[in-house]
């Protein structure tokens, strides 16, 4: 044990050999929590005072689920059993793995193959009721979605949600009621539902919470300060019986609000467990002095904070770097100039440019001005080209509060020669493509989904109307979701030859293809299906771009390749499972030498470098929407502290004069978060 221990901190130690019984760790950026939390998870498991089977240890993303598991991997190596008998994953993986053994426990309707909707397929729903209801006139489809969404994290039921105006209270519970029917039906779960039905499963079922109580009965999670309420509350049912509740978390960090996130969560901890041991990790094991001294003069901005103050022994390295753009051009050219160094760039102007307007100059300067001012007026840019690439470019990252702010850098970077990746744009499982042919699977596990049905049913074109779509999914339901019976019966729906060939063609391939044997592969099932339907036809028929869409297609090829060995039901469920759970940093590369390019929210977890920091501007950061409210004034700030602490080495904050915003140039002043920094911290660029 002592050698699990050696290279530990005192106040690790504490953390990690904390007796039974409810513990909180306030562990600062970069103190290694995450050491603290994996160890105690070995400590446990050595110290026999627990089987791995009896350890549940919950994250927020499955990138820091996948980091645990290789630490302790690397802690137990001499037996694969006790690392593979822990259950790890996010809150959402472990609600769903929970509802495929137990859901039909609940009754409703639901069985163990059901679909899980994302947030797309969630509002297509939603707007095909507001349009049913005679609602679309009235309000936004995407108002109903936030307020069913936020009902849901909060576990309120359709009709108790109290809003101002009664009107749009009486709409929302109409439909919600309704959502929650067609969710049903199409035997679909939405991703709020992974969480809210494994609360009503352990509220409403004695024997499953009695199983799960005793099978976990040590409780640890990660990000404790990101849990909404909805997870606050799994988290009292399953720890309610012995009180082994071991959460790790940062107040400081605490920027998910927007997202149902409670940040009460982490301060009343004590209050919620008298009884609890809090232990504080304050020693920094990532960023230099001069940076954590403006993480901490930042983060007093904040209130509502446990106090503790970071340190590190790293007390070398620069200040704090700040530049004054003249505009969000200005900015992006200083980054640039900063990543390859001031020598390596070439400045070169557009050579296609014919100024449609005369514009008088005399001397340099008036030239220069003007010049300027037309590539300002007419959309213009001069092209920065890097001579030469640093090899540190995937330590580097860019960070800003908003996506609409990444324009202005990419069309920067574009034709640079600098490689870069933007997390948090399309994702790649959003894009039209890799939907339609996800709903295409989708209905071969679960074939009473008739959002996923509805979203192919025409691709490619069958000629098949809403009306004739409405019969069919009635009939579908009547023959027991039965595709082959709705082929041979597909002649009553008055259909037109051409529709009624292509509708059949289609029941008989959905129906071949769940027909297919087990042995079979996911891959055998895609294959068929993409091809079989018409579907890759459709994209070769439309040159180049059809080409280039067909390649994602493709590359959902590669992901199936994963399951390849499981037979196709098991490797299909694996695989929609592992799509629907997966989040944009999940995707992020890492060992290709790419520029990083991401929002604030998007960053926190990640360390990097070197760090730009970009757009440190009122009404920006913080954000115009946050002003009225201290609460998330205290939030965006809290925001700004996440971006500072990214950094290990070098970091540059920055912010502009003005800035084009709807189409205007406006004048900015620089954010209270630059003027809370003392001057002798930073070290000002020109």
């Amino acid at each position: 044990m002592n050698e699990l221990l050696k290279n530990l901190n005192s106040r690790q130690k504490e953390a990690v050999t904390a007796p039974l019984g409810p513990v909180l760790v306030l562990a600062g950026a970069g103190s290694g929590k995450t050491r603290a939390l994996t160890m105690r998870i070995a400590y446990l498991i050595k110290e026999k005072l627990f089987k791995p089977e009896e350890i549940l240890a919950l994250t927020f993303t499955n990138k820091a689920a996948g980091e645990m598991k290789e630490r302790i991997a690397k802690l137990l190596p001499t037996s694969y059993k006790q690392q593979a008998g822990i259950t790890m994953g996010t809150f959402h993986s472990v609600g769903l793995r929970i509802l495929r053994m137990e859901i039909e426990k609940l009754g409703g309707g639901y069985d163990r193959n059901f679909t899980i909707y994302d947030s797309d397929d969630s509002m297509r729903l939603v707007k095909q009721i507001v349009l049913e209801l005679g609602l679309s006139e009235s309000f936004r489809p995407q108002v109903f979605s936030y307020y069913i969404s936020a009902g849901k994290n909060k576990l309120i039921q359709p009709g108790e949600m109290s809003l101002d105006n009664e009107y749009l209270e009486q709409s929302l519970s109409r439909v919600w009621k309704e959502y929650e029917k067609n969710l049903r039906e199409n035997n679909a779960l939405d991703f709020d539902d992974l969480l809210i039905l494994t609360y009503q499963l352990l509220s409403e079922v004695p024997a499953v919470l009695q199983k799960y109580q005793s099978r976990f009965q040590y409780v640890l999670v990660d990000e404790y300060q990101d849990t909404n309420h909805v997870q606050y509350m799994l988290l009292k049912k399953l720890t309610a019986k012995h009180g082994n509740l071991f959460v790790v978390g940062d107040d400081a960090q605490s920027i998910y609000g927007f997202r149902g996130a409670n940040m009460q969560n982490i301060l009343d901890f004590k209050k919620d467990y008298p009884k609890a041991k809090v232990v504080m990790l304050e020693q920094n094991y990532r960023s230099t002095k001069p940076i954590l001294d403006v993480a901490n003069e930042v983060i007093k901005l904040s209130p509502f904070q446990y106090e503790k103050a970071l340190w590190t022994d790293n007390l070398q390295g620069e200040k704090v770097n700040l530049y004054e753009a003249s505009d969000e051009l200005d900015e992006s050219r200083f980054v640039l100039r900063q990543l390859v160094g001031e020598q390596q760039v070439l400045e070169e102007e557009e050579e296609e440019y014919r100024d449609p307007v005369e514009f008088p100059g005399e001397t340099p300067i008036l030239d220069s001005f003007m010049a300027k001012l037309k590539r300002r007026r007419f959309g213009m840019r001069p092209r920065f080209v890097a001579r030469e690439l640093p090899d540190d470019l995937k330590d580097c990252v860019i960070l800003y509060r908003t996506h609409a702010q990444s324009r202005p850098l990419e069309e920067m970077l574009v034709g640079s020669g600098i490689p870069y990746q933007i997390v948090g744009g399309i994702k790649f499982y959003e894009r039209r493509e890799i939907k339609d042919a996800l709903a295409y699977l989708r209905l071969m596990q679960n074939p009473r989904d008739l959002v996923s049905l509805e979203r192919v049913i025409n691709l490619p074109a069958r000629g098949i109307g809403k009306s004739a779509f409405r019969g069919i999914a009635k009939e579908l339901e009547n023959y027991g979701h039965d595709f082959q019976r709705v082929s041979l019966n597909i002649g009553k729906f008055g259909l037109q030859n051409k529709a009624e060939n292509g509708a059949r063609e289609f029941f008989d391939l959905l129906h071949r293809a769940r027909e297919l044997p087990q042995s079979n592969s996911v891959l055998d099932v895609m294959q068929l299906i993409l091809k079989g339907s018409g579907y890759k036809d459709l994209f070769l028929k439309e040159g180049r771009e059809g080409e280039e869409r067909w390649e994602n297609v493709e590359e959902l090829f590669n992901v199936a390749g994963k399951f390849g060995k499981l037979p196709w039901p098991a490797g299909l469920e694996a695989m929609l499972e592992e799509v629907a759970l997966m989040s944009d940093l999940d995707r992020v590369e890492e060992q290709t030498n790419k520029l990083t390019l991401m929002t604030l929210h998007s960053a926190k977890g990640l360390e990097f470098g070197k760090v730009f920091f970009v757009g440190l501007e009122e009404g920006i950061l913080p954000h115009t929407r946050s002003l009225l409210s201290p609460q998330e004034i205290a939030e965006e700030v809290r925001l700004a502290y996440v971006g500072i602490t990214r950094a290990r080495k070098i970091l540059y904050l920055s912010y502009a004069r003005a800035r084009q915003s709807y189409g205007e140039i406006k004048k900015s002043v620089p954010s209270r978060i630059l003027k809370a920094i003392p001057g002798k911290m930073i070290n000002k660029l020109s």
